[in-house]
């Protein structure tokens, strides 16, 4: 056994991750024996598509795959057809839901088996998927930088993320799109970092008083005691959603039940739910609800 595992070589491969959004909620809408059936279904068709396009599938997790390519352009155009396939396989109706995939990759050595699970190129491209929605593919720089012109043309900049809350590592996520039409409907696109940079940005509520910065990237505000700042309310989740600053920006993450609301001084809206938001300038951040009459939880931010 000693000798199998000295004997295996490493190589650059992509791993991708690709995983069915809401599968869980599948199980209280149409019950177990449906969710079941219906999800191992979607899997087997996923797992013919990713062979299809010279991949290999290595572990069936649940509801999730984990595939390896040699070719980055062979990971790129397998999860372009797992998103339309997937979509036009299983759109939905009165009863279930439609079902949408979100996937992640990464390019990086592994030996390429279900071992490499623990690796760290294993563990970047599912955090990825983890920071993708429904119908979205997030990769890392090494993937973009591999891929033919027609895929990095169709690629746009997400954010710079920590992925490793040890170290803080930060990782950039690009997004390849898979529907190009869908560009248009975006209400907002970048295609670049954010320009301005900021030495902190403060986070206030009922007198108390948090920042991130480069001395401190990562805080986490909610109704919990262990949050680095506690709002006591029902509308607040536990962990409600966390800010992390990177190279003079700041990113929240939406981690609650009920959404969070961003109202910036300059005007406008924007919702949050389980999903990440650039901060700018200065406004204020609404926990659980719109902003209406009534018990609204406000934290005030300031980027300085």
């Amino acid at each position: 056994m000693a000798k199998q595992t000295s004997d295996r070589s490493t190589s650059q491969q992509v791993i991708l991750f690709a995983d069915i959004v809401g599968s869980t909620s599948l199980y209280e809408t149409i019950g177990d024996a449906a969710a079941r059936e219906l999800t191992a279904a979607c899997i087997a068709r996923m797992v013919e598509i990713t062979e299809q396009h010279q991949g290999r599938v290595t572990a069936e997790l649940g509801d999730e795959i984990m595939c390896f390519f040699h070719d980055p352009a062979d990971a790129a155009a397998a999860a372009c057809e797992l998103h339309a396939r997937i979509g036009e396989a299983y759109p939905g109706d009165a009863r279930t839901p439609a079902l949408k995939l979100r996937i992640g990759m990464h390019f990086g050595s592994v030996v390429g088996v279900k071992d490499d699970l623990m690796s760290e190129t294993a563990k970047i491209a599912h955090w990825a998927a983890r920071n993708a929605k429904g119908e979205q593919t997030l990769a890392t720089v090494p993937v973009i930088d591999a891929l033919p012109r027609i895929y990095r043309a169709v690629s746009r900049y997400v954010d710079d993320e920590t992925w490793n809350f040890v170290s803080f590592e930060h990782v950039a996520l690009y997004e390849i799109i898979w529907d190009v039409e869908a560009i248009t409907a975006a209400s907002v696109e970048k295609s670049k970092p954010e320009e301005r940079r900021y030495e902190l940005v403060s986070f206030a509520f009922g007198g108390d008083t948090v920042a991130v910065s480069a001395e401190r990237p990562v805080i986490s505000i909610g109704r919990g005691t262990q949050n680095d700042l506690t709002v006591k309310n029902d509308l607040v989740s536990r962990q409600h959603f966390t800010a992390q600053y990177s190279r003079g920006r700041c990113t929240i993450t939406d981690k609650s039940t009920n959404g969070t609301f961003i109202l910036p001084a300059g005007g406008g809206r924007h919702e949050v739910r389980r999903d990440t938001f650039p901060l700018s300038g200065s406004g204020i951040i609404v926990l659980g609800a719109p902003l209406q009459q009534g018990d609204v939880v406000a934290i005030q931010y300031v980027c300085k």
